[in-house]
């Protein structure tokens, strides 16, 4: 079984999060989180409700979800390591996705009301989490154009079928 220290440096290695921490920063932050584990199918977070925890993904999987009007889209699928919930850490909103566990699942939460606890680490928190961020929305823009360049080709097939058809009417 492996030490503490080393399972220390295996979560100050593996999660992003926790990037730039020092082993008793990273303790720190751990000291002020929950352990909690979560079977299959159960969700953790539901889209638009309130919300004020950050969750550290420790193992398993899970599926974010956003409504899209008529049914739930798969956004994204996270694994070890990952970070969920952060959002609603940062701005104080509602939760703007559903994660729900594909499988057993072990998380650290933390609290917002954890960070007076923990002025310290306060700056290299939200400077992690704005690398997370960052780094989502360029993972969002990415996706963003691919879709809009997917509608622009189905666009010119439509107007192509349109003329097509047109033309073998007239001719």
């Amino acid at each position: 079984m492996q030490s503490n220290e080393a399972l220390l440096l295996k979560l100050i290695q593996s999660v992003r999060l926790f990037g730039g921490f020092s082993q008793d920063e990273a303790r720190l932050f751990l000291s002020a989180s929950q352990f909690e584990q979560h079977p299959a199918g159960k969700r953790l977070l539901t889209e638009g409700e309130d919300g004020s925890e950050l969750y550290v993904l420790l193992s398993g999987q899970v599926s974010v979800r956003r409504f899209g009007g008529v049914s739930e889209h798969e956004l994204a699928r996270l694994g070890p390591g990952e970070t969920f919930g952060e959002l609603s850490l940062v701005d104080f909103g509602w939760r703007s996705a559903s994660v729900e566990a594909l499988e057993e699942v072990r998380v650290l939460v933390f609290k917002r009301a954890s960070l007076s606890r923990l002025p310290a680490l306060e700056t290299k928190l939200y400077r992690n989490l704005a690398i997370l961020l960052a780094s989502r929305l360029r993972e969002t823009d990415a996706r963003l154009t691919e879709l809009v360049e997917q509608a622009a080709d189905q666009d010119a097939f439509q107007k192509l079928a349109e003329t097509t058809h047109r033309n073998a009417y007239l001719g």
